[in-house]
């Protein structure tokens, strides 16, 4: 198809395909009853429809008998996937989309053309706002003698004119359009009738069911679900009138520069047409792209956080190789007990990773952590989750009692040495975050949100430290809500996939794009994940069967400890030895292990022990191990 390379498949006879010039575009293959001069004569204006707020068409063809339409490419997911896994649209999330639907209209029509086939599953909700798809799909479909035996549309969102046999005008799409939205605002078709056969009916004959759309809204949706295709408003009109509300509507204030942006809705659109002046400038990234989960991405692709690697299964595993220099694991040269929470911790001058703070889990909850180059620890604050950073200097805090004093949750940062701290608020209730990590520069901090009443993920908050502000990014994920996020080697974001069944990792660039995948590898632990180097990361493997040690460039297994009695994989001590806690009788050890499985020292003995026969009853305090910067 003129030098198009098909690169993932997305749907029935629709495709991801990589242009000559290497961009990500949408190949739609077409039925080969279509005559192809007919096709390419009613195809060939697509390409003139204004690519604002629509997926511009790039071009149209036959390729063995196959007649075949390519399309811009955008990262998002549709309408029906982002409510039906995040729920309706409210607000001014709902005016965002009724505008830019509604611009693509007007681009069309004023082309002198018909999408004739508006639904939610043609509205993608890209990264710069919602864009309308799959233009040209019914045009072309009507160049058929056989058109009238296939169905283009969805019954529930189809004007009753088009039901009736009728060519698709324009007055269509504004039925398609306000049926869409009504979706959009209750999750159904307003003309539901439970069945097709009842909704076609209730289209045919019945008024709409608008209880649940918003008042400022319902007048001009239930004016374009007019039964009389020519009691329709035009598109032009309808912009207008959704313009003028949208400057009439108290939309709150813009978040203040060291604000985080409040996710008061399930989503938060990009503005369109003339509202992008008036309602952008969110620090909101909203991601969902099941597509770029599943096709292969190429290695020579950049990532804006760093080089993307390869996004195939790996190849087949080969021998088992050293990465680095053999690094020796260094005798204990000290004993530091710390009497009030159980632990005695055997410490050389020299090693790698050490004990940074933990906090007490009866009252009074103190948090403590450990001051730079001592043996001391110092009480910095209560029921917080402290995570220190790489030159030992600050501690990142997260509470573990949320929103005791306002809605938003937020991360405190604290100087250890003088006690000086600041707040950065993060997300708004029901939202959460949880699971500090810094980066390996000590700039920011990586956080997981989480919805606790639904038990997931819904993305990441980078704290930028030094500007004193937090960037919310809702994207993608599979797995369960403790599951964190932790920052990869390159800069990018990774986390533990889990789809019931299959237990792997998925690596986001830093705007919530999934760009590689491993889902062969196990179950990621904690964020720990990556060796020192970061050429290797570890999992529990799959079917649990010992500690996998992976190359994270190829995704091939490299080493299979052999485990025993382990109760937590802490993550690396240094390149070639991991950091893991055992019970040993009653008791527990940090352990620092090889990769045959050998113990090479005991970093701590730990008081009391966690299983179903314990159940953590004589565990006194929450232990955070971390790596210390070189020196």
């Amino acid at each position: 198809m003129d030098g198009y390379e098909i690169v993932g498949r997305m749907g029935d006879a629709v495709y991801l395909g990589r242009s000559p010039a290497g961009a990500r575009v949408v190949v739609r293959l077409l039925p080969a009853d279509l005559d192809p001069e007919r096709f390419l004569a009613a195809a060939g204006p697509l390409r003139e429809i204004s690519a604002f707020c629509t997926a511009e068409v790039l071009d149209t063809g036959v390729a063995d008998g196959r007649p075949y339409i390519v399309s811009e490419y955008i990262d998002g997911p549709s309408l029906k996937e982002a409510v039906a896994s995040g729920g309706v649209l409210r607000g001014a999330a709902l005016h965002r989309l009724a505008v830019g639907m509604m611009t693509a209209l007007v681009a069309v029509h004023q082309a002198g053309m018909t999408h004739g086939d508006i639904r939610p599953d043609n509205v993608v909700l890209g990264p710069d706002g919602p864009r309308v798809i799959n233009f040209g799909v019914a045009r072309a479909l009507s160049t058929t003698d056989a058109a009238d035996t296939r169905s283009v549309g969805v019954p529930a969102f189809t004007a009753p004119e088009l039901l009736r046999g009728e060519e698709p005008a324009p007055a269509a799409d504004l039925f398609g359009w306000a049926a869409t939205l009504a979706f959009a605002a209750t999750g159904r078709s307003p003309f539901d009738g439970g069945s097709m056969a009842g909704t076609v009916n209730r289209i045919l004959n019945d008024g709409p069911d608008l209880e649940a759309v918003e008042d400022d809204l319902r007048g001009v949706v239930a004016a374009c679900l007019s039964k009389d295709p020519h009691a329709r408003p035009a598109a032009s009109d309808v912009l207008l009138k959704l313009v003028g509300e949208l400057l009439t509507t108290d939309l709150g204030p813009p978040p203040a520069a060291t604000r985080p942006v409040r996710r008061g809705r399930p989503l938060l659109l990009g503005a369109a047409a003339v509202a992008i002046a008036l309602l952008s400038g969110s620090s909101v990234y909203l991601f969902t792209s099941p597509s770029a989960a599943s096709a292969p991405v190429a290695a020579s692709t950049p990532s804006p956080a760093g080089e993307l690697l390869p996004s195939a299964a790996p190849a087949a595993t080969g021998p088992e190789v050293v990465l680095s220099p053999l690094e020796e694991v260094e005798k204990a040269s000290e004993d530091v007990a710390l009497p009030d929470i159980g632990i005695t911790l055997h410490e050389h001058p020299e090693d790698p990773v050490r004990l940074s703070g933990y906090t007490w889990v009866k009252k009074p909850f103190n948090t403590f952590v450990r001051e730079k180059g001592k043996d001391a620890y110092r009480q910095v604050d209560a029921l917080m989750s402290p995570a220190l950073s790489p030159d030992e200097g600050r501690v990142a805090l997260s509470p573990t009692l949320k929103f005791t004093q306002s809605d938003m949750d937020y991360l405190k940062i604290t100087e250890v040495a003088t006690g000086e701290a600041f707040t950065v608020p993060t997300v708004k209730k029901p939202f959460e975050t949880a699971f500090p990590v810094w980066s390996k520069d000590g700039t920011k901090v990586l956080l997981t949100v989480i919805q606790k009443d639904k038990a997931v993920s819904g993305g990441f908050v980078v704290v930028d430290v030094t500007a004193r502000k937090s960037t919310l990014v809702v994207t993608e994920v599979v797995g369960s809500s403790t599951d964190p996020f932790t920052f990869a080697p390159d800069g990018s974001v990774a986390r533990r996939y889990f789809d019931g069944k299959t237990s792997g990792a998925d690596f986001y660039n830093l705007q919530g794009q999934v760009v590689r995948t491993m889902h062969w590898v196990g179950s990621p632990r904690s964020v720990n994940w990556f060796s020192p180097s970061g050429k290797l990361f570890t999992t529990v493997c799959p079917r649990e069967k010992g500690i996998c040690v992976w190359d994270t460039a190829t995704g091939n297994r490299r080493h299979t400890v052999p485990i025993t009695d382990v109760d937590e994989l802490l993550g690396w001590f240094n390149e070639n030895h991991l950091l893991v806690v055992k019970n040993v009788g009653k008791n527990r050890q940090a352990q620092v292990i090889d990769f045959v499985g050998g113990t090479q020292r005991v970093l701590a003995d730990i008081k009391g022990r966690v299983d179903a026969e314990a159940e953590g009853k004589d565990i006194a305090a929450i232990l955070s191990f971390t790596r210390r910067s070189a020196p």
